[in-house]
């Protein structure tokens, strides 16, 4: 999650691969530092991550948590099948947009 992408309101958060408990911390650094920038929408891309942990969907959460506060958007997208099933037993749909690869 080193570099992120935005125009003028979206910010696209990289994953920067497996969102899982010895990569969560300085990918929940990075997010945050992204998140500083002005945007009216967050973009959380799982495209290049194959497996999400328990400490990943925690970081999720927080993003979205932060984005709330922030009064900016929040979705998922780029998430494999494999993950789509974790979300939806977890109810993250519910919560935020998320689409799939």
């Amino acid at each position: 999650m080193a570099s992120t992408q935005s125009d003028s309101s979206v910010l696209r958060i990289p994953s920067g691969g497996n969102l899982v408990a010895s990569t969560v911390e300085e990918r929940r650094k990075a997010a945050m530092d992204a998140l500083e920038a002005p945007c009216t929408q967050a973009v959380l891309d799982l495209t290049d991550a194959e497996v999400v942990d328990s400490l990943g969907i925690t970081l999720i959460l927080g993003l979205f948590k932060t984005c709330q506060k922030r009064k900016v958007a929040f979705s998922v997208e780029g998430a494999n099948a494999d993950l789509m099933r974790v979300f939806k037993l977890f109810s993250l749909p519910k919560l935020f947009p998320i689409r799939e690869k």
